[in-house]
């Protein structure tokens, strides 16, 4: 089963991260860990879709009693199950400040909401916001590299189709940090679109087909016209 692999992906990465894990629970402004889940019917949908964002904005910094064990684990997993199953409900139409998640309707109604994954480049927010505002650069560092572990379980465990990193450009260098432009195999132009608003290429040793634009929260003309490019070049229903 799928959601079991990823807990234990998700298990080991916290075992091997445990002192810092434990740690960032008393470091205030620092919200709790996303981990991305697996919608029920997923093995079944025709297109699987793994979706990168940004950061969160204080993701579930009200959890007190969260520990990072099997039960924090399996319950972190279970909210963000629940919260991409919300946004991905019919009635919910183009939620003003909500444009990431608009994006991530508009691709689910292209291309179905079952094989919708998400995660984010950074896998905590500090102070609903961006990292690079804490003071600790080791600290920094170590986000990181817990943020590309559980993406790379995504990947790996789930094995989407495609995955889009729509992160702005903040996000973009952490992306270059996880996944070299170097190490990057059938890097191509999307004719019409400068590189930097729409750009296709492959993850080293993956098949998914990936694609990086802006955030979504852009709302330049270009940056508006590269999204619609790409939600047109995604697998229909």
């Amino acid at each position: 089963m799928l959601q079991q692999k990823l807990f234990e992906r998700y298990m080991s990465i916290s075992e091997e991260h445990k002192d810092f894990l434990d740690k960032s629970l008393s470091y205030e402004g620092l919200a709790k860990l996303l981990l991305g889940s697996v919608p029920d019917e997923y093995e079944q949908a025709p297109n699987k879709i793994l979706i990168v964002g940004r950061e969160t904005r204080d993701w579930l910094e009200s959890w007190s009693d969260l520990q990072y064990n099997e039960d924090g684990i399996k319950r972190l997993m279970a909210k963000s199950k629940s919260f991409i199953g919300n946004q991905l409900e019919d009635e919910k139409k183009n939620t003003q400040g909500k444009s990431f998640f608009n994006f991530v309707r508009d691709i689910a109604n292209k291309s179905g909401k079952n094989g919708i994954l998400w995660a984010n480049i950074y896998a905590f927010d500090y102070k609903g916001g961006h990292i690079n505002h804490i003071k600790d650069k080791e600290m920094i560092k170590e986000i990181e590299t817990i943020s590309k572990k559980i993406i790379v379980a995504q990947i790996e465990v789930l094995n989407p189709d495609i995955v889009i990193f729509a992160t702005g450009n903040q996000g973009i260098d952490a992306r270059r940090r996880y996944f070299p432009n170097s190490e990057l195999r059938e890097c191509t132009a999307i004719e019409g679109y400068p590189s930097k608003d729409l750009w296709s290429f492959k993850l080293p040793k993956y098949e998914a087909q990936c694609y990086r634009i802006h955030h979504p929260s852009s709302f330049r003309r270009e940056k508006k016209h590269a999204r619609k490019k790409l939600i047109n070049l995604l697998p229909s229903l």
